[in-house]
């Protein structure tokens, strides 16, 4: 096996892990166990365990920025905008939501692992903003700064992603996407059809 598909085999096994247990309940020597290898090879993988977390949070996270992208393509503007953000709402205990949740602890002491959520998190802005502008653009939308819009908006979602994530409901994410809807229409001047 060649070093990059032994580094991949073992994000793969951190990410299984780390999804059904959290970055805090897993060690070395569970990965190395479920991976099928021994600890020093992690470790001639990674130079330390936070390298590996980074990494694998990373994958992650692209993966869920890939499938979100996809799932948005060619959507009309309205639509894509409420599709983003319902997205960012979690309605069930799904363990991806809280490897995010891991990650922002670990990142308030680890400063590239925060340089690394600040990117992604950057990433999903961007999104948003595209999003934003393509809706401008098609004259859905009216907004001076789409980036600023983008900002407002993802973080009034985290806001409630992170309660979501203590009580997660279906009803509890549909009535989270009213009201940041509710701000969306007033922020971004959107009109409601009669």
């Amino acid at each position: 096996m060649s070093r990059i598909d032994r580094k991949d085999q073992i994000i793969a096994a951190a990410l299984e892990l780390f999804r059904s247990k959290g970055f805090a309940d897993v060690s070395t020597r569970d990965l190395a166990e479920h991976a099928g290898l021994s600890r020093s090879h992690v470790y001639h993988y990674f130079s330390d365990w936070n390298e590996l977390r980074r990494e694998a949070f990373v994958r992650f996270a692209d993966e869920q920025l890939e499938t979100a992208r996809q799932s948005l393509a060619g959507a009309a503007p309205l639509d894509a905008l409420q599709g983003f953000l319902r997205d960012c709402l979690p309605d069930s205990a799904d363990a991806g939501w809280a490897l995010w949740l891991d990650a922002w602890d670990e990142a308030m002491h680890d400063a590239p692992m925060a340089e690394a959520y600040l990117k992604i998190n950057g990433q999903w802005q961007a999104m948003l903003a595209h999003i934003i502008e393509q809706g401008v653009a098609d004259q859905v939308f009216r907004c001076q700064n789409a980036e600023r819009a983008a900002r407002q908006l993802f973080a009034q979602t985290m806001g409630y992603a992170d309660d979501l994530l203590l009580q997660p409901s279906h009803a509890a994410a549909a009535a989270a996407l009213d009201e940041v809807m509710e701000v969306a229409r007033l922020l971004l001047e959107i009109r409601v059809a009669s």
